[in-house]
This record gives C-alpha cells, sequence and structure tokens, in this order.
C-alpha cells in the first residue's frame, strides 16, 4: 500500500465542507482545506437550492486540495434537480423544506393510491418500497411538481438526486447512486428497482429514471476543462454513498456485519445495519425505512429531529445577548440535572423562537415550565435521550446481536447527551468519528482504490485512526421512571 490523498465533499443542509484524507496504509488523516456556507432561499414562496453557487465552491475546493487520487460527494437525502435530453438543469432545485411539501401534499398523494383512503396508500406505497411515507420524500416532491410546475417535468429527461448531480457536473456521467436513491420512496428496497407500479400509478415518468449504481463505483476521471482550471488532471470520480447517513454510518468502527447506530448531529438518525427487510404494520407505524448502506444491504432507520433544537436555542438566546458555547449549554444542563418536563423533538423541526414555544409546549401539556436557561437546555437534552428511547424500542424486537449502541457524527462531542442516551437505553453506548460523514466517504473512496477490503481491515483502521470512548449506563431506575413519564405524556 502506498500514501494516497482522496477528497471528500460533505455537504449539509447550512454547509459544505471540503476534506483531504491522507492514508499509510495504517490509519487515516483527515484534513480540512476549505468550508462553507449555504443555504436555500426562498424566493417568491417556493425555497430553492443555490446550485451555481454550490458548484463554484467545490470548484474552489479542489483547486485548494493537494494532489489526490480521486474525490466523491456526499449530502442530505430526497433532494434532486431535473435535465433535458441536452443536459441542462430545469430549474433550480427544490429544497426539503419547501412550505409546499406538507403532509397535507403527502397525503393527497396517498389519498391517491389508497382511493381515497390515506391509511390505505400509506400501506400500500411501503410494501411497494419498504421506506417510510414522510412529506418531504422525493415522490411527493415529483407530485408537486407535476400539479403545479408541469411544463417543467414536461421539459425534463432525466433527474438526478443531488450527489449525482454533482457527480455528472464534474465528471460527465448520468446514473443514481443506491443509498440515495433508497431515501425518495421511489425505489423497491426488496426488488432492487424503480417501484414502477407505484409510479406509473401517480404519472411519474419513467424517462427521468436512470440506471441504479452500488456505491464506490469509479464514475470516470474529472472533466477536462474542470481538470485544467483545478489543476486536478486524472482526478477520478468515485461514486460514495450518496447519503450522508450512510456515509456516516460506513465510518462505524464495528466488525460485526449487524449492529445498532445513532447519527447523531443537526438530525438524529437512529437505527439498525442488516442483511434484512424490516415490515409489518408496526414497522409503518414507527416510520422505519429501510434505507440502504454502502455496501448494498439495508439500514432500517428512524428520522429523529436532534440537535437542531439546540442549534435554534443557542441563536434564540444569542439574539438575547447570551452567546453561549454549545460546551457551555452542555455543561449548563449538567449542572441542572436531569429534567421532569419533556418535548417531542420532533415538535420542533422549523425555525423559531425556542425559548418561548418550548415554554409554551410545556404549559400546554400541563407540565412544570422551567425559569432559567439552563433548565430549559436540560429540558431538550433529557427528551432527547428519552425519544431516543423510544425509537429504540421500536428497533428492540428485530436486535438479535449484542445490545450496544454506537454513536457516530458531531452529537458524539456532547459528552451530556451520550451520557443521558446510555442512561435511557440501559446499554453501552461507544463513540466513533465525530466527522463520520467525511470519515464514511473516505473510506468509501479508498476500498474503491483497492486499498482494502475486508469490514475488519475497515475496522483496523479506523480503530487506529480515531479515538473511541464508551459509556456504561448510570441511574437506570431514576430514566425509566423518566420514560414511564414521557410516554404517558406523549399518548403513547
Amino acid at each position: 500500500m502506498s500514501n494516497k490523498n482522496v477528497l471528500a465533499f460533505d455537504l449539509g443542509a447550512s454547509s459544505g465542507r471540503g476534506i483531504v484524507a491522507g492514508f499509510d496504509g495504517k490509519k487515516i488523516e483527515l484534513n480540512e482545506i476549505h468550508r462553507f456556507v449555504h443555504n436555500f432561499s426562498v424566493m417568491r414562496g417556493r425555497a430553492y437550492w443555490d446550485l451555481p453557487y454550490l458548484y463554484e465552491s467545490i470548484k474552489e475546493g479542489l483547486l485548494k486540495s493537494p494532489d489526490i487520487e480521486s474525490f466523491g460527494f456526499d449530502t442530505w437525502g430526497v433532494d434532486m434537480a431535473l435535465l433535458d435530453k441536452a443536459g441542462n438543469i430545469v430549474g433550480l432545485p427544490l429544497s426539503y423544506r419547501d412550505s409546499a411539501l406538507t403532509a397535507d401534499n403527502m397525503n393527497k398523494t396517498l389519498a391517491l393510491l389508497g382511493d381515497g383512503d390515506i391509511e390505505k396508500g400509506e400501506k400500500k406505497i411501503f410494501d411497494s418500497t419498504f421506506i417510510a411515507s414522510l412529506d418531504y420524500n422525493t415522490i411527493y416532491k415529483l407530485r408537486y411538481l407535476l400539479e403545479n410546475f408541469k411544463y417543467q417535468v414536461d421539459a425534463a429527461d432525466t433527474m438526478l438526486f443531488l450527489p449525482n448531480l454533482l457527480e455528472y457536473l464534474f465528471s460527465g456521467v448520468k446514473h443514481t447512486e443506491y443509498t440515495i436513491a433508497s431515501t425518495s420512496q421511489m425505489y423497491n428496497m426488496k426488488e432492487k428497482d424503480w417501484a414502477y407500479d407505484i409510479l406509473r400509478e401517480l404519472s411519474i415518468p419513467e424517462r427521468l429514471l436512470t440506471k441504479v449504481d452500488g456505491s464506490e463505483t469509479v464514475l470516470g476521471d474529472i472533466s477536462p476543462d474542470i481538470a485544467d482550471y483545478t489543476r486536478k488532471a486524472g482526478a477520478k470520480v468515485i461514486s460514495v454513498s450518496g447519503h450522508d447517513t450512510a456515509c456516516a454510518v460506513a465510518a462505524v468502527p464495528a466488525k460485526e456485519e449487524s449492529f445498532t447506530f445513532l447519527s447523531s448531529g443537526t438530525w438524529s438518525l437512529m437505527g439498525i445495519s442488516s442483511k434484512t427487510l424490516l415490515s409489518g404494520d408496526n414497522v409503518i407505524k414507527s416510520k422505519i425505512s429501510n434505507e440502504g448502506t454502502y455496501d448494498g444491504g439495508y439500514r432500517p432507520t428512524v428520522n429523529i429531529t436532534g440537535l437542531w433544537i439546540i442549534q435554534e436555542l443557542r441563536r434564540n438566546f444569542k439574539n438575547e445577548g447570551k452567546d453561549y458555547s454549545f460546551a457551555q449549554m452542555a455543561a449548563m444542563a449538567g449542572e441542572a440535572g436531569v429534567s421532569e418536563s419533556y418535548i417531542n423533538p420532533d415538535d420542533f423541526d422549523a425555525p423559531g423562537n425556542y425559548i418561548v414555544s418550548i415554554r409554551e409546549y410545556l404549559k400546554n401539556t400541563n407540565q412544570k415550565v422551567p425559569e432559567t436557561d439552563a433548565e430549559l437546555i436540560s429540558v431538550v437534552l433529557t427528551s432527547l435521550a428519552l425519544k431516543y428511547k423510544d425509537v429504540y424500542m421500536s428497533f428492540k424486537e428485530f436486535i438479535t446481536w449484542e445490545e450496544k449502541l454506537y454513536i457516530i457524527g458531531g452529537g458524539v462531542n456532547n459528552k451530556l447527551l451520550c451520557q443521558y442516551t446510555a442512561n435511557a437505553l440501559n446499554i453501552p453506548v461507544i463513540l466513533g468519528p465525530s466527522e463520520a460523514t467525511a470519515v464514511g466517504n473516505v473510506m468509501e473512496q479508498f476500498e474503491a482504490l483497492g486499498e482494502y477490503s475486508t469490514r475488519e481491515e475497515k475496522s483496523e483502521i479506523l480503530s487506529a485512526s480515531f479515538e473511541s470512548e464508551t459509556y456504561e449506563p448510570r441511574d437506570t431506575a431514576v430514566w425509566e421512571e423518566a420514560y414511564e413519564k414521557y410516554k404517558k405524556i406523549m399518548g403513547d
């Protein structure tokens, strides 16, 4: 094995990063060489991604990077763009946070599938895709476009999900990667092909669909014009797991094939890595999506509003002249202790003044309203841990391996929440890389380049490259009592 550099472009819904990874045959070392802020813009009521800005920012990252063997893209899920026959982009991509992508918009589609019965439609689409119905899924966006922007769909020849769109812009290759396709609710996870029955029923044109490849696919060299500008001639574009959560799970330092994980960041995504699809009424009710893994397996996952709430609270406090760091907020919550008041984190997924709205929520649910900032933060962190417990219980019947939880992502830096999670679930919590998404991205590139080939080798590289920490459960009786109270308040 020789020293090699690869470049990961890890694009979140509010910022993007270019991270170079060097590999010496035993461990990898990360170096962030480019970071940029981006967000959607709301224009005349529609939320659009600024694609030209993303494109130029990525070119700048390539220009800043040292010599690299390859580069790859991961992004958030579901969002896509339409291209005409000449490969030109038809309009700016709509954001999954567009105000039109509501439960009403989704239910209209489900009612159409269920002959007027939403619940019947939800079961029908799950049985064809094995993905949970969430109002921001790609299929509901396409139905919205068909009804309100039909001229765009009529002009389109191809649909590309955002990471695959970026691959196309830098390589000229049009294709769809498996893990990002799995977020759309348009792909049959059992048959490993598009859910043509559902798409025909919803009048979604089949011409928009491209071949679905596995991750770690080498698409080819960087386009010559971009290679000249960035001085990266010969760098290969590798299609890694396009969905950032799939990339993050690829960084779990587990030697086992099946394990339980929590990708903790702005969103919290809890699930299991498995070779088996989960199905049944309880799976549908629990909103478990059988999304894909980098190796072609399944990643049954539940989306949870995560540290977004803490991020919004920090912004709210700052507006009041109190510029707490995230570390300070965690320390304050620790001083306040475990809260006896709880929120459902999923009720707080839109921007707002959470200082006010959390207190109103607690008042309306007849709970004690926190008086201090520290107590307010404690409400959020306690509630997140209890929500994790609730979701974990929906997976428990399917877990046939040793009960332990791998946490990866930026949330590993919130040590209090990690300890609270171990306490609430009453199982050991093992921390993986905080930069899990970028780590998964580069590890997939190195595997595609032939630098390693087995799960055991990957685990050894990750263990040599990143420190880990294990949290054992504490105060479990207190947390079990809190969970019972939480369930009653949430109506479970």
